[in-house]
């Protein structure tokens, strides 16, 4: 199971966050071990985490030159899902392979799965250079027994205002105030989406790890030429018109459990309720497949056609919502309030799933129709024109090979400066023979398979001062 093949997204912008929903696949984070930090493996393996000894954040930063926004710095101010006063990771996501939960550690023992906009923790940091105690993400959880995980931000939070959802720095039909914004006569989904950072060197973040988390954390940065939202954005301007790479979404259960119909509860009770459908798991034995955030409910490990029914999180609620169109012209960002696919995803929105074997011989169940007979999906009538959907596309034209590089965590705090000439793709998905950093579309922060316990702070673009 790649990353590739995850139900990624942005795990949503007000709806989503987190794959792994079941109770009985979200396990005990584990107490709190003495002095700080949480202890993420069983009680009696825990090493205790004595805390990083705080550093010089000017001496380490000096010669650089940051842009003037932060990618994320958890200064944010919002309500934990609780509804206490909180510090957040703003326009933050997390996603995993749904073996394991990602939490986000707060102040006072608190904790909450990371979802959207995770709560942060107060930490000394820097010892000059910026206020001290500030706030950091404090991320634990698995063991992760598929990919792992991650958490991102996607740039179009930086370049549109929407309505109080982004910063704004780079509106659509506005004249570029930045030399970040992105090129004067891109397409909307380039504009709307993406950052111009060819004159920027690369990423920098400050991170730690507790004593028995993997070292391992990685950077990714994805562009145009490998982005989901990119593709989304594409299909429904034009489906008809090739993008840039494509999507497709497996509709069977990848945490071993069995696809099964689920009666739903709808109404009956806030925190568990869901929709009847095909869920992973068994009504007889496993809990509602809702787990309640404070940001919505988060996925709920949908198979068959409940998955293919489900919105693209990222942005299910610009269907919804019309305060957040872009473009009030544009039926992708403000489509018609009556029409059959508000607030789905048009590209798999009630297509069967269907069994599918890859060239390479991988074989599983994707959202498509093969039937040319079957419901037209975007007016709900019979397509005219008696045209099957295309099969699932090979991995080598799929979207989500991001450009990446490792980052080794000690459980000291350091500054990884990660620059673009040393990012490669990993070569499971559509490979591209330049990273071109004139559309860089989202920023990610990725984990492998076992335990996690990170501390991060200042995630944000960087170049060598001139």
């Amino acid at each position: 199971m790649t990353p590739g093949k995850a139900y990624r997204a942005e795990l949503q912008r007000g709806l989503v966050a987190g794959l792994c929903s079941l109770a009985a696949c979200i396990p005990n984070a584990g107490k709190q071990a003495p002095p700080t930090g949480f202890c993420v493996r069983p009680a009696a393996l825990c090493t205790p985490d004595p805390g990083p000894q705080p550093v010089n954040c000017a001496d380490a930063e000096a010669g650089l030159e940051f842009a003037p926004f932060m990618i994320a710095d958890f200064e944010e101010t919002g309500n934990d899902p609780n509804g206490n006063s909180a510090y957040l990771g703003q326009y933050m996501y997390s996603y995993t392979d749904a073996t394991a939960q990602i939490y986000a550690n707060g102040d006072n023992g608190t904790q909450f799965p990371a979802g959207y906009a995770p709560v942060a923790e107060t930490a000394g940091l820097c010892s000059s250079g910026a206020p001290s105690p500030n706030h950091i993400l404090h991320v634990s959880g698995g063991p992760f027994l598929g990919w792992g995980g991650g958490l991102g931000v996607a740039m179009e939070h930086i370049t549109q205002s929407d309505g109080g959802y982004g910063l704004g720095y780079c509106p659509v039909g506005q004249p570029a105030q930045y030399d970040f914004c992105p090129p004067a006569g891109s397409e909307d989904a380039v504009a709307l989406t993406t950052l111009d950072m060819s004159l920027w060197d690369g990423v920098a973040v400050w991170a730690r790890r507790g004593p028995d988390s993997q070292p391992l954390l990685r950077v990714l940065v994805g562009n145009k030429y490998v982005d989901e939202d990119v593709s989304f954005l594409q299909y429904g301007k034009d489906p008809s018109k090739p993008r840039y790479c494509e999507r497709a979404r497996e509709c069977v259960c990848v945490n071993g459990k069995d696809c099964k119909f689920w009666a739903g509860s709808v109404g009956s009770d806030a925190g568990t309720g869901f929709q009847a459908g095909y869920y992973c798991g068994d009504p007889a034995a496993d809990p509602p497949p809702g787990t309640p955030s404070g940001n919505g409910v988060m996925a709920t490990n949908g198979c068959n056609i409940t998955q293919c029914n489900q919105p693209y999180p990222a942005y299910a609620t610009k269907y919804t919502d019309p305060t957040r169109c872009q473009k009030p012209a544009d039926p992708v960002m403000c489509p018609d309030p009556n029409s059959a696919t508000m607030g789905t995803d048009p590209q798999f929105y009630k297509r069967p799933c269907t069994p599918y074997a890859f060239r390479s011989g991988l074989q599983s169940s994707y959202c498509w129709d093969p039937d040319p007979n079957h419901l037209y999906v975007t007016s709900g009538r019979l397509d005219p024109n008696g045209i099957p959907d295309l099969p699932p596309a090979e991995s080598d034209q799929q979207c989500g090979d991001y450009w990446t590089f490792p980052l080794h965590l000690t459980t000291e705090w350091q500054l990884f400066l990660v620059p673009f000439t040393t990012m490669y793709q990993q070569g499971w998905a559509k490979r591209w023979p330049f990273f071109d950093t004139a559309s860089v579309s989202v920023v990610r922060l990725t984990w492998d398979a076992g335990w996690v316990d990170y501390w991060i702070d200042n995630l944000r673009f960087y170049r060598v001062r001139r």
